[in-house]
């Protein structure tokens, strides 16, 4: 048997392929078309993985059962892509895998109304480095890649025409070369607003043997612009650009390998988060697996939760917030609440349980305390904002998260007008717009009714399509996000089990939810205390990234999972998720890795499927081995 040019000895019923799997890659074995061997994932020792042969049965001589087997798969490859683009015509002409040229892709996709343009394709050799110039959302190079091909496509789409305006968007793909790639595809979230292909993040797939793919969400743009939208525009950030990519990628890797895709990842963090579990609310076969990471995805009260704090901010002088006094709060609710948990280490583990009083640090001088009214504009942030009724229109921060108030809340930020900008551009499209026209539920009332973009993942029924057909969700959350409030995303875990009527064992059957407590938005942490490394979106592209923040570090790890832990489903969320999807394996627990000042792992932590949270057990606390899940 041959497997992407590579010989090897057939094997029983039973056994483990293993043949170049180490550091997570799994084999990829192919039958010849006849033989009739069934491969089935196996989950093997020490993050290990291979294929175990289910069945082989000899079809050599029974080509009627051949004829029908490929007539069952091809119809159901049609019922893919049947939900929002019809299907190209059959054809069953001999392929050969394409080359790592543009002209090699020309006429590959054949979709009605979609017309596909590659723009570039590049080969980019064993630990190369990739930028695109120009790139405005995405502008840093990413480095320490596996030998690939970089491929840029542009897509445009009229299917929607005239009920909404055409669509029109950029995506890009990693492909690893054929022999290490593992038959799979991973789609790469964005973040914020940008506009952009996030190439840095896409650089982790190929490492894996995943082609990986992400989208410019169908604009250029920094992450704190919103200035590019147009009705066009903001449907692509909203969710159409990244099923097209979706949809255009499966054609264009299955075509470039010359063979099927076993299975569908997405992995993304913020907005990334957010396009991911609008994708599985739009099309329940666009994924069968999703690491689904601190989701933005309730944007129409997102937005207007951050212009009500910035008016906040804004309609007062004695009562505003600066940085320092956003300092003063994370010491003293660190020295309140740290040990409420039973455990001194300097990370607050259940902010929620945490009882904070404010008063200890009210005083007259602004150096060293807050004053009556910064105290109450503080209270405001960490408060839910309820209307009339008591509902909840959005989620305040939790304690512990003061060290990324600057990002929204910061006297630079809030006067820049970002906080302004979601009502001004998006809901009443007029630069007249400022924190004095600030009107709550007006605002609330008029972001629900527009609803810009139809970005709001908020139809948690469609998910148990999704579930249905066998898809797996791991979502997480830091616990210290100063940017998306961590209750959100318990706040959706509930509402789906409500949505699908499921009970907590049904719900945790195929969605869990990791708490990472001490974490900030998407990685790092507060001071460097808390395990926040676990293979998830942009955490590994942040370690490389390091010398671009200016604070005089190296770049560090290999680009791709966890630092010491490589190819590690223990330590790994991506593989944890893989083995859950194709292994049956669920994830009861996650190891996350903490490094110090200087980067080097000090201490390694359990993040528990929750309602589970993790308990000390005795021994170092700075190891993992020493916590258990309870």
């Amino acid at each position: 048997m041959q497997a992407n040019g590579v010989a090897h000895t057939p094997v029983k019923e039973g056994e483990v392929c293993h043949h170049g799997c180490g550091g997570g890659r799994n084999c990829r074995w192919e039958s010849d078309g006849l033989d009739g061997i069934r491969w089935r994932w196996a989950q093997g020792e020490k993050g290990r993985h291979g294929w175990t042969v289910q069945r082989r049965d000899t079809h050599r001589r029974n080509k009627k059962a051949v004829v029908m087997l490929v007539a069952i798969l091809f119809a159901a490859v049609l019922g893919l892509w049947s939900r929002t683009l019809a299907a190209p015509p059959a054809d069953h002409t001999p392929r050969q895998a394409l080359q790592c040229t543009a002209s090699s892709f020309v006429g590959v996709v054949k979709l009605p109304g979609v017309s596909v343009t590659i723009e570039r394709a590049v080969a980019i050799p064993q630990g190369g480095t990739y930028r695109e110039l120009g790139n405005l959302g995405f502008p840093l190079a990413i480095d320490v890649l596996p030998a690939l091909c970089a491929v840029t496509v542009r897509v445009t789409n009229t299917t929607d025409v005239p009920i909404k305006p055409a669509s029109s968007y950029r995506f890009g793909m990693f492909l690893p070369v054929a022999a290490q790639w593992n038959s799979r595809i991973l789609t790469i979230g964005s973040a914020s607003f940008a506009g952009g292909i996030n190439w840095a993040d896409m650089g982790q797939g190929p490492h894996y043997g995943f082609a990986t793919i992400s989208t410019d969400n169908g604009h250029n743009s920094a992450g704190g612009d919103l200035t590019w939208q147009t009705p066009a525009r903001l449907y692509d950030w909203g969710y159409r650009a990244v099923h097209g990519s979706v949809v255009v990628a499966k054609v264009l890797v299955s075509r470039y390998y010359a063979g099927p895709i076993a299975y569908s990842y997405f992995s993304g963090c913020s907005t990334g988060g957010r396009q991911g579990l609008r994708e599985i609310q739009h099309d329940a076969t666009a994924f069968d697996g999703a690491l689904i990471g601190a989701p933005a995805w309730d944007t129409t009260h997102l937005m207007p939760w951050i212009a009500r704090i910035a008016a906040a901010q804004l309609n007062t002088t004695t009562g505003r917030l600066r940085p320092a006094q956003m300092r003063l709060l994370a010491a003293e609710v660190l020295r309140q609440c740290d040990a409420q948990d039973g455990m001194v280490d300097s990370i607050v583990s259940d902010p929620d349980r945490c009882v904070f009083n404010i008063s200890t640090i009210v005083c007259a001088n602004p150096l060293s305390c807050l004053t009556p009214e910064q105290a109450q504009t503080a209270s405001l942030i960490y408060s839910d904002w309820t209307d009339k009724n008591r509902s909840t229109v959005y989620h305040g921060f939790t304690p512990s998260s003061e060290d990324q108030w600057p990002i929204y809340f910061g006297e630079d930020a809030t006067l820049a007008g970002f906080d302004f900008d979601y009502p001004r551009h998006w809901i009443y499209n007029t630069t007249l717009y400022n924190w004095q026209d600030f009107d709550g539920p007006s605002l609330v009332a008029d972001s629900e009714r527009v609803n810009p973009g139809q970005a709001t993942a908020s139809d948690f029924r469609a998910l148990g399509r999704f579930r249905d057909r066998g898809g797996k969700i791991l979502l997480y959350h830091g616990l210290a996000d100063g940017v998306i409030s961590p209750r959100t995303s318990l706040d959706f875990y509930n509402r789906t089990m409500a949505a699908t009527r499921s009970s907590l064992p049904e719900m945790q059957a195929w969605f869990r939810y990791l708490e990472v407590p001490g974490m900030q938005h998407c990685f790092f942490s507060n001071r460097f205390n808390a395990p926040w490394d676990f293979g998830a979106a942009g955490q590994a592209s942040a370690l490389r990234l390091l010398p671009s923040l200016g604070v005089g570090l190296p770049a560090v790890g290999d680009g791709w999972g966890v630092p010491g832990h490589l190819g590690d489903a223990k330590y790994d969320a991506l593989l944890a998720l893989q083995g859950w999807v194709e292994g049956g394996k669920p994830v009861e627990r996650v190891v996350a890795t903490a490094f110090d000042a200087s980067f080097r792992e000090f201490r390694t932590r359990p993040l528990c499927a929750w309602p589970a949270k993790a308990r000390f057990q005795g021994g170092d606390v700075n190891s993992a081995e020493s916590w258990g899940c309870a």
